[in-house]
């Protein structure tokens, strides 16, 4: 009987972490990350809840790395060839979702001033899917500082944060146009800082 090969150390790290992290945040009915019945502003409240997310999220990838590391591997991935051509298709990819009138700011945009609250709930799904899961994560094998890895899954669960945040502000007797479009932003601003990271990528 042949065994299968056992994921990488990187890759059970970060599926763990985003288990951990993200499990059922799109649909479980816990406490919006921004409270109206707190003294602090918004602001204060988000950026707050920002760094608890992300915080937990760095401990816990920290803590499967460490306790992965002394298991032995019986089969690695294939290195990725990183040429010039597959990083600028990558991240171009990534940046028509920021600027393309059918990418998902746009879309997100379109959807949030008409007021479709379910196709949000919906839609905010999907994105974290097909957008921060494959997309971003294709982006990241590809970086070549070891460092800048690691500060790249922060960055990627920046993003499910603000796709959380958005989904929660659709939710029946929840909804909230303000948040929707204050989350909106920390999403683009999460996607620009992430497109950053392409002029860092070394060519052997």
């Amino acid at each position: 009987q042949q065994t299968m090969p056992r994921p990488s150390i990187t890759t059970i790290a970060v599926l763990c972490c985003h288990l951990v992290s993200c499990s059922n945040a799109f649909t479980s009915p816990v406490t919006a990350p921004i409270s109206q019945s707190t003294p602090r502003s918004s602001s204060t409240s988000l950026q707050a809840t920002r760094r608890n997310f992300l915080h937990q999220s760095l401990t816990t990838t920290t803590s499967i790395i460490l306790t992965s590391a002394a298991q032995p591997s019986l089969a690695k991935e294939p290195p990725v060839e990183i040429t010039p051509t597959l990083v600028s298709e990558t991240f171009a990819a990534i940046r028509n979702e920021l600027t393309s009138p059918t990418g998902v700011i746009s879309t997100l945009t379109s959807l949030i001033d008409n007021g479709s609250f379910e196709d949000i709930l919906q839609y905010t799904k999907e994105s974290d899917a097909y957008f921060r899961r494959a997309k971003l994560g294709k982006a990241r094998k590809l970086l070549t500082d070891k460092d800048l890895k690691s500060e790249a899954v922060l960055m990627s669960n920046a993003v499910t944060f603000d796709l959380i945040g958005i989904n929660r502000a659709s939710r029946p007797g929840k909804e909230s146009r303000e948040d929707q479009l204050r989350y909106l932003e920390e999403l683009k601003k999460d996607v620009e800082k992430f497109l950053e990271l392409e002029k860092t990528i070394v060519f052997e």
